[in-house]
């Protein structure tokens, strides 16, 4: 098969730039990307860049993800808080190697890479309760020896109500376009997202010693705007919405466990992972289990707060 043409159908039968419907941290993949309405520190650029207002301090944020497929990820990324004003920005890629290249029958001409880079900058506004933010991305595909560049934006709205215990937030994702790679542009996966997230139960446990735990629970609803959002959804009902449930329990700001369960087309409904704080660090994990037999992801992350 002629690589114009093998390109060609990738392009028809899948978008190449799912990976921005992909949770780049390990704390957002641990919450199968329902984190509209979860502050997740630098990374919530990427999902909702309005929850950037609700981080408590600077930090940075670096990730390394294991995909299926020996696809590997890399994240990293940085907030500044300026009283109402929150900056940030940050570097996402993931590439998988080893594709063999054939023009005819026989032997493989050699071996390609296929890679994505998203370049981001980001800013939130918070005015009383109210939060806005603007996601800009740089967009770079290379699938051989074929290029093309692009650009996204996300837009997002939250809201902290009843002494910042809930938290509504809703976000419009990867509104932009490409050039074209090779026969066409490779389109955009555009998804509508809107969610909830509340501090219902806080205890603490018996015994000589108080651990005070606090226990959130979130939902999110994804719904695609186009037909190509595809994202990782099964082929048979790819344009179907997504909703998304979990729960977060802190214990004594020590440690943070977190799954999530996604109800629709996708080929990870579950997502699982944890968090342990070493003031001023935090270890983060995400373990994504794939109900089609393609294994496992894991996902490895550490955030610095100051």
């Amino acid at each position: 098969m002629a690589l114009n043409t093998m390109n060609l159908q990738a392009q028809e039968t899948g978008n190449g730039l799912d990976f921005l419907n992909i949770g780049p941290s390990s704390q957002i993949l641990s919450l199968g990307e329902g984190s509209t309405a979860v502050s997740t520190g630098s990374s919530s650029f990427y999902i909702n860049p309005a929850l950037l207002s609700y981080a408590s301090q600077t930090g940075l944020d670096a990730n390394y993800t294991l995909w299926v497929s020996n696809v590997k990820s890399q994240f990293a990324a940085a907030h500044v808080k300026k009283n109402r004003l929150t900056l940030a920005g940050g570097v996402y890629s993931t590439q998988s190697d080893d594709f063999e290249a054939r023009n005819q029958p026989g032997p493989s001409n050699g071996s390609f890479s296929i890679s994505y880079l998203a370049l981001s900058g980001a800013a939130s506004y918070q005015l009383g309760p109210i939060s806005m933010g603007l996601t800009a991305h740089y967009l770079r595909e290379e699938i051989f020896q074929l290029r093309a560049n692009g650009y996204a934006f996300n837009f997002g709205a939250a809201s902290r109500l009843l002494n910042d215990r809930v938290t509504l937030g809703m976000s419009l994702n990867n509104v932009g376009e490409m050039e074209e790679l090779d026969l066409e542009a490779t389109p955009l996966p555009t998804v509508f997202k809107t969610g909830i997230s509340a501090q219902l139960i806080e205890f603490n446990t018996t015994g000589q010693n108080d651990l005070p735990v606090l226990l959130t629970l979130f939902s999110d609803w994804s719904i695609p705007i186009n037909e190509f959002s595809v994202g990782d959804f099964a082929a048979d009902d790819a344009n179907d919405g997504y909703f998304t449930f979990g729960a977060i329990a802190d214990i004594a700001d020590i440690f943070e466990f977190r799954s999530a369960y996604k109800i629709g087309p996708t080929e990870r409904p579950f997502s699982t992972g944890m968090g342990i704080f070493v003031d001023p660090l935090k270890f983060n994990y995400a373990f994504i289990p794939f109900s089609t037999g393609y294994g496992s992801a894991h996902s490895f992350g550490i955030q610095y707060s100051f």
